[in-house]
């Protein structure tokens, strides 16, 4: 949570920037769209920098601990990527640096050095597509999965129409292929799609049941719906917007193989209210089985995450700054005494960044 111009939307750009320079060239303007932003645009601008830390899961090895740091600068047209470094425990796995380096291909029979081929206006771990080169493969393969989301980016126009049908779809960032993936579901993990017929009769009033048949061109299909007290069946192009977007984030939630992080933006925006703890639920569970980063502006929406969940952004003397409430002794004496929802009324306020 944070204020508007706090700094969300740069992390969110940010990772996504990162998740991009794994598949494909650094565009000019850095974070691709983005034309007319003013980062790295001057003689002057400072470098990017970053650094991950994660238990990376590979092949042979299982859980390991991997760090992966790097920067670049500007200005546009110039671009330099200055230096990449990455570290599996105590052993160096990729240094590069102007352009030059190396990187340690860890096997069962020992440590391999090898030069690593850099290509113009990308980053090296981009080169790492052989999986026997662990963990530098399955790091690369960890951030090129993951998704970002946002309610202001969902295609409904194109989300109304029929969609060829895909093999083992994810749902694409404009969430258009939706009917797809709900044919997958139905097909092949119908467990997951009972769930999510039981979960929209319990947010949808009237709402009875959920298919998907073939409709449109050859291999293309849409969603259908039966709804209490209308003869006819209603198909997405039926729906209103806001039962669209909701399908869509519960989609989201209960695909069997979600990104490995997962960034929403906003995903209260065109509920009802009363969806709210439905998909606040649904979220938490998905969230145990990959990490999740939530924006919000909703106060309900807010207070139906623990405490230890909230993170807050706010500037400070020009700089994002990530803070976390519950760090506060103040604030945990205050919510013990008058309850969560207290935490609904601080946001309104503004109060509950003053603790962070």
């Amino acid at each position: 949570m944070g204020a508007n111009g706090s700094g969300k939307s740069s992390l969110f750009e940010f990772l996504k920037f990162l998740r991009d320079s794994m598949q494909w060239e650094i565009p000019p303007e850095i974070v691709t769209g983005a034309y007319g932003q003013q980062i790295f645009h001057f003689e002057d601008a400072p470098n990017i920098e970053w650094c991950i830390s994660t238990n990376l899961k590979t092949l042979s090895m299982g859980y390991i601990p991997v760090v992966y740091e790097g920067s670049i600068s500007g200005p546009i047209g110039r671009l330099s990527i200055n230096k990449e470094y990455a570290r599996s425990g105590r052993t160096e796995i990729l240094n590069v640096a102007n352009g030059k380096g190396s990187y340690i291909n860890l096997t069962e029979e020992g440590e391999v050095k090898e030069d690593i081929q850099l290509r113009p206006r990308g980053l090296a771990l981009r080169a790492f597509n052989n999986a026997l080169q662990e963990p530098l493969f399955q790091l690369r393969d960890y951030i090129s999965n993951w998704g970002f989301y946002s309610s202001l980016t969902i295609a409904i126009d194109k989300i109304r129409r029929s969609v060829v049908i895909e093999q083992e779809p994810v749902l694409r960032e404009d969430c258009s292929n939706l009917s797809s993936v709900l044919h997958y579901l139905m097909t092949e993990y119908h467990d997951s799609f009972e769930e999510l017929q039981d979960y929209l009769r319990f947010v949808i009033p009237g709402f009875e049941t959920l298919t998907v048949k073939a409709r449109g061109g050859p291999g293309e299909v849409i969603a259908f719906y039966r709804e209490n007290g209308v003869d006819s069946e209603l198909s997405l192009s039926d729906s209103s917007e806001g039962i669209i977007r909701l399908l869509c984030w519960m989609v989201l939630c209960l695909h069997p193989k979600p990104s490995t992080l997962l960034c929403m933006d906003e995903p209260d925006q065109g509920v009802h209210p009363r969806t709210l703890t439905v998909l606040a639920e649904l979220i938490k569970r998905t969230s145990e089985h990959t990490q999740i980063i939530l924006a919000t502006h909703s106060s309900f929406f807010l207070k139906q995450f623990e405490l230890a969940d909230i993170a807050v952004i706010r500037k400070e003397d020009g700089e994002a700054i990530f803070r976390k409430p519950k760090d506060s002794k103040i604030l945990q004496n205050l919510l013990r005494e008058f309850g969560t929802d207290e935490i609904e009324q601080l946001h309104q306020s503004d109060e509950l960044e003053s603790f962070a």
